[in-house]
């Protein structure tokens, strides 16, 4: 493909036939009828204005600001041997300090670490050896990203210790998540912030160009978790979105066949 600020007069004729493009990173471009982006909510909130050329409409925008997009990490911990009862599905902490109306360490590098909502247990050990999966949201597992992976397997074996009271406790191996400071998430997934409703999760899931346009319809598509209504922040609901999606470019072509695929599913 011919890069799009290097077009010749054979890619220009492919730019009027075709109403999008997509400009890969390493200069090629590809044209289509329709595209589905499924970029997750906080990619898009960083890049909303340089994603899509002309830019997303102002309603779009505005949605994508409303919306709440968090971080959600997970620590495995390996061990040669189960310390914790072999009937025993998630071990929980319950700090002295803790309180039911806050919700913010107050010093996070710190106390990062009291944060941790819980370890569960996965199961059967013998397909997955003796692991614990620990759970941390919020800046405190943004944080914790930042942080080598030696001082997080210090930190948190030693408040598996403290409250066990077993200083032997010793995790062979370790590994992390690190959503938020992936350049392509960004974070985990969606939730309903103060101020948004699932009326901005449906704009965000409307197609461009927007109802009324002149333009041919259903050039660029959303999908992805945060764009359905019912099974936001999940992967189920990043699957049906995907589906919906697919299902309406069919319904644009082949309205028989829409009805055919949604009854089946139903």
């Amino acid at each position: 493909m011919c890069p799009l600020e290097q077009f010749c007069p054979e890619t220009w004729a492919l730019w009027e036939a075709f109403p999008v493009w997509v400009e890969c990173e390493n200069g090629d471009a590809i044209p289509a009828d329709h595209v589905i982006l499924t970029v997750p909510l906080g990619y898009l909130k960083k890049h909303q204005k340089t994603l899509l050329s002309p830019p997303l409409p102002l309603k779009k925008m505005h949605c994508i600001e409303r919306m709440g997009f968090g971080t959600n990490n997970k620590i495995f911990l390996e061990f040669e041997q189960p310390f914790w009862d072999p009937d025993c599905e998630a071990i929980h902490f319950v700090w002295e300090d803790e309180s039911t109306l806050v919700d913010v360490v107050p010093d996070v590098e710190r106390f990062w670490m009291k944060k941790l909502a819980c370890f569960t247990v996965l199961k059967p050990a013998e397909r997955y050896g003796h692991l614990l999966c620990g759970w941390i949201s919020g800046h405190e597992s943004e944080h914790m990203e930042s942080l080598s992976e030696a001082e997080v397997e210090k930190s948190v074996t030693q408040v598996i210790r403290r409250f066990t009271g077993n200083p032997t406790i010793s995790p062979k191996r370790i590994m992390r998540s690190q959503w938020y400071h992936d350049p392509y998430t960004c974070g985990s997934y969606s939730y309903l912030a103060t101020g948004c409703s699932g009326f901005d999760i449906d704009t965000l899931a409307e197609p461009l160009p927007l109802k009324g346009s002149r333009t041919k319809p259903l050039q660029v598509l959303f999908a992805g978790e945060a764009t359905h209504g019912s099974f936001f922040s999940t992967v189920h609901g990043a699957l049906l979105s995907g589906w919906r999606e697919g299902d309406r470019i069919i319904s644009h072509y082949s309205p028989s066949s829409f009805s055919v695929s949604v009854s089946s599913k139903l």
